[in-house]
């Protein structure tokens, strides 16, 4: 497979080309091409976060233990003092930076389910409701959010793919076909419940509409699409 610098250099031209794209079309400001530039390259080291003890594995839970740390301490802001939420803090970020982490290692394959385009859209869909309603962005920039998240995460499995194949040796490597799949049979449980996840989040995803503009753009049909979009 490829290694880490492999798929940060990848993943940050990738997502530098779809920004200046982007950008070039009118689709973002310089502050939010920026951004999607940063979201881009992050999803492209994510699909490694189910190898134990990778980097992509401890940046993602020491940042998640911050940012929940932060929130759950804030949430006590009204009823604690300053010494005592940052106590909160460090406590909520050592759970999630220590045993959350372990836990998440223990039940977790690498090249499992999460080396799968269904979880790539999982993760991009989940990512574009969060942008739409915790961080307040129009619907479009949203759809953007999900297509650069989508972007990034499926670079990382492309970039594993093409390293399972010597094209100097003429030989394919034993992990061929691991790396980029629709979904994993070898857990069909767990692929079950990404597909019925994956149909949810559609359904709570932002406004549809702004999608078909964005791909309408392109000179993509959204009919089908439009007639057959998931409404909760």
């Amino acid at each position: 497979m490829a290694n880490f610098r492999t798929h940060l250099t990848g993943g940050a031209v990738v997502a530098a080309v779809a920004a200046f794209a982007s950008y070039g079309e009118g689709l973002s400001n310089a502050a939010e091409t920026q951004a999607l530039f940063a979201v881009g390259t992050v999803a492209s080291l994510l699909p490694d976060i189910d190898a134990d003890d990778s980097t992509p594995l401890r940046a993602t839970f020491d940042i998640a233990g911050i940012v929940i740390g932060f929130l759950v301490a804030f949430a006590f802001a009204g009823r604690f003092r300053a010494l005592e939420l940052m106590l909160i803090w460090a406590g909520t970020w050592a759970l999630v930076r220590w045993p959350l982490r372990l836990v998440f290692s223990r039940f977790t394959v690498h090249r499992g389910i999460w080396h799968t385009l269904l979880m790539a859209a999982v993760i991009a869909l989940a990512a574009g409701i969060a942008a739409d309603l915790w961080l307040g962005l129009s619907a479009a920039l949203s759809w953007l959010v999900t297509a650069f998240v989508l972007l990034g995460y499926s670079t990382h499995l492309v970039l594993d793919e093409l390293a399972s194949v010597d094209l100097l040796g003429r030989q394919v490597k034993r992990s061929f076909g691991t790396a980029l799949k629709p979904l994993s049979l070898r857990a069909w449980p767990a692929s079950l419940a990404l597909l019925a996840l994956a149909v949810l989040l559609l359904g709570l995803a932002p406004e549809p509409r702004a999608l078909f503009a964005l791909l309408g753009r392109f000179g993509i049909e959204t009919g089908a699409l439009a007639a057959h979009w998931p409404r909760w």
